[in-house]
C-alpha cells in the first residue's frame, strides 16, 4: 500500500485537489441559490407575520429553508452559517424595501 501511494503521489494529490475544487465550486453556487431562496422566504415571513415578530419570522424562515434545501446542501452549510445567511438576507431585504416603494407597499403596508 505504501509503495502504491509513494509511486502515485502526484495522481493522488491531483485527485484530492480536483475533489476539493469541485466541492468549493458547488458550495459557492449553492450559497447563491440559498441566498435567493432565503430572500423570498424572508419577504414571505415579513408579509405574513408583520413587524415586531422577529423571533417568530426567524423561526419560520429557518423551518422553511430546511424543508426546501436538498440533502447535499444541508451537508455543506452548518446551522450557524444558515443563521448568518438569514441575518444577511434580512438586511438586504430592508435595504431593498427602502429603495423600492412598490415592493414596500406589497410587503409592509398590507
Amino acid at each position: 500500500m505504501t509503495s502504491f501511494i509513494v509511486s502515485n503521489w502526484d495522481s493522488i494529490l491531483f485527485v484530492l485537489l480536483a475533489i476539493t475544487a469541485l466541492i468549493f465550486l458547488y458550495r459557492r453556487g449553492a450559497k447563491k441559490k440559498v441566498f435567493e431562496i432565503l430572500f423570498y422566504l424572508v419577504t414571505v415571513a415579513e408579509e405574513e407575520f408583520g413587524g415586531g415578530t422577529g423571533q417568530l419570522k426567524f423561526a419560520a424562515v429557518t423551518t422553511w429553508i430546511y424543508e426546501r434545501l436538498p440533502a447535499i446542501t444541508k451537508l455543506l452549510f452548518t446551522a450557524k452559517q444558515i443563521d448568518n445567511m438569514i441575518e444577511d438576507v434580512v438586511e438586504r431585504m430592508k435595504e431593498y424595501l427602502e429603495s423600492n416603494s412598490k415592493a414596500r407597499v406589497l410587503i409592509m403596508d398590507k
